[in-house]
C-alpha cells in the first residue's frame, strides 16, 4: 500500500487537523450536520514508558531529566523485579515529569493490576493516600508508594532497612 492510498476516517481527519482546519455551516454535499463548536473531539496521547506491560504491572517515577529513569535505578528496578520472578518487559515504567497523566488515562490506556510509586513526585490525583510500603487495594488495582530509588541505592544500613520493607510489600501485594 502506498502512502498515497491511506485513506483516513473523518473523525481521525478532524482530530487529527482540530485547529488547522475550517468548517463551514454550509456543506451542500454533507448529509450531516455541520458540528458545533461546543463539541471538541478530544485525543489523548498515547503514555510513554519503558517495557512491554506484560503484567500489567505499572511503575510511576519522577525523574525531570531523564527520559525514562537513570541506568543505576534501571538496574536496581531489574534485581528487584527479578527477586519477583518478573522482567523489564513485564511492567511498565512510567515518568510523570515527562508528561501529564490522569489515573483515569492510566487505568484506560495500561489497564493496571499493580500500581508502585517511586517518590513523592510519582503520584497522580486521585490515587489512594497511603504511608510508604503499606498496599492498599483501589478499585481495580492494588497501589504502593515507596521512596525514590535514589534512597533505595544509598549504600549503608537506612538503605538496607528500606529495602526489606520494598520487598515485604512486595511479596504482599505479588502474593510470593
Amino acid at each position: 500500500m502506498h502512502l498515497n492510498e491511506i485513506r483516513l476516517s473523518d473523525q481521525l481527519l478532524q482530530a487529527l487537523y482540530a485547529n488547522t482546519l475550517v468548517e463551514s455551516e454550509y456543506t451542500p454535499n454533507s448529509k450531516m450536520p455541520a458540528q458545533n463548536k461546543e463539541q471538541e473531539v478530544r485525543v489523548e496521547s498515547p503514555i510513554q514508558f519503558l517495557g512491554k506491560n506484560n503484567s500489567q504491572f505499572v511503575i510511576l517515577v519522577y525523574y525531570p531529566d531523564q527520559l525514562h529513569l537513570p541506568d543505576e535505578s534501571f538496574q536496581f528496578l531489574g534485581a528487584v523485579l527479578k527477586a519477583c520472578q518478573l522482567n523489564a518487559a513485564d511492567v511498565a515504567i512510567v515518568n510523570l515529569a515527562m508528561q501529564s497523566i490522569k489515573i483515569e488515562q492510566l487505568q484506560e490506556q495500561l489497564s493496571p493490576k499493580i500500581i508502585l510509586g517511586f517518590g513523592p513526585g510519582a503520584v497522580m490525583a486521585g490515587m489512594p493516600v497511603t504511608n510508604e510500603f503499606i498496599p492498599v487495594e483501589a478499585g481495580k488495582y492494588q497501589y504502593m508508594q515507596a521512596p525514590a530509588l535514589e534512597e533505595l541505592t544509598r549504600p549503608g544500613e537506612g538503605s538496607k532497612s528500606l529495602k526489606k520493607q520494598l520487598w515485604e510489600g512486595l511479596k504482599q501485594m505479588l502474593h510470593l
